[in-house]
Protein backbone atom coordinates (compact mmCIF):
# COMPACT_ATOMS: atom_id res chain seq x y z
CA UNK A 1 0.00 0.00 0.00
CA UNK A 2 1.55 3.71 -1.01
CA UNK A 3 0.43 6.40 1.06
CA UNK A 4 0.95 10.11 0.28
CA UNK A 5 3.08 11.62 3.03
CA UNK A 6 1.37 14.81 3.74
CA UNK A 7 -2.86 13.53 4.07
CA UNK A 8 -2.32 10.18 4.17
CA UNK A 9 -4.68 9.19 1.79
CA UNK A 10 -4.29 5.70 -0.40
CA UNK A 11 -3.14 6.46 -4.09
CA UNK A 12 -3.45 3.96 -6.92
CA UNK A 13 -1.21 3.84 -10.14
CA UNK A 14 -2.63 4.53 -13.34
CA UNK A 15 -0.56 2.71 -15.82
CA UNK A 16 0.59 6.04 -18.28
CA UNK A 17 -0.36 8.67 -15.43
CA UNK A 18 1.37 7.83 -12.35
CA UNK A 19 0.00 7.61 -8.74
CA UNK A 20 -3.25 9.34 -8.24
CA UNK A 21 -5.78 10.07 -6.01
CA UNK A 22 -9.13 8.01 -5.24
CA UNK A 23 -10.92 10.37 -7.36
CA UNK A 24 -8.61 9.93 -10.06
CA UNK A 25 -6.40 13.10 -9.75
CA UNK A 26 -3.08 14.11 -9.76
CA UNK A 27 -3.87 16.88 -7.31
CA UNK A 28 -6.47 16.94 -4.65
CA UNK A 29 -8.72 20.17 -4.67
CA UNK A 30 -10.44 22.39 -2.25
CA UNK A 31 -13.04 25.15 -1.80
CA UNK A 32 -12.51 27.97 0.50
CA UNK A 33 -16.55 28.45 -0.48
CA UNK A 34 -18.15 25.76 0.81
CA UNK A 35 -15.34 23.49 2.17
CA UNK A 36 -15.29 20.89 -0.62
CA UNK A 37 -12.37 18.22 -1.09
CA UNK A 38 -11.58 16.19 -3.57
CA UNK A 39 -10.02 14.88 -6.65
CA UNK A 40 -10.54 15.02 -10.76
CA UNK A 41 -9.27 12.66 -13.29
CA UNK A 42 -9.65 15.72 -15.65
CA UNK A 43 -8.80 19.40 -13.96
CA UNK A 44 -11.25 21.25 -13.13
CA UNK A 45 -11.49 25.39 -11.91
CA UNK A 46 -14.84 24.87 -10.56
CA UNK A 47 -16.65 23.47 -7.30
CA UNK A 48 -18.98 20.89 -7.90
CA UNK A 49 -21.10 21.68 -4.71
CA UNK A 50 -21.47 25.60 -5.04
CA UNK A 51 -19.68 26.63 -7.97
CA UNK A 52 -17.23 28.44 -6.17
CA UNK A 53 -13.12 28.79 -6.97
CA UNK A 54 -11.21 25.55 -6.77
CA UNK A 55 -7.55 25.23 -5.73
CA UNK A 56 -4.67 22.85 -5.11
CA UNK A 57 -4.07 21.58 -2.07
CA UNK A 58 -1.31 19.36 -2.72
CA UNK A 59 -0.44 16.32 -5.48
CA UNK A 60 -0.08 12.44 -5.45
CA UNK A 61 3.60 12.09 -4.21
CA UNK A 62 3.84 8.54 -3.45
CA UNK A 63 6.18 7.49 -0.55
CA UNK A 64 7.12 3.75 0.62
CA UNK A 65 6.18 2.50 3.66
CA UNK A 66 8.27 -0.26 5.59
Amino acid sequence: MTKYHWCGEILRFIQGKGYVHEGGGVYLQYCDNCGWRGSFAVPTFRCPKCGGDLKDDHCALPVEED
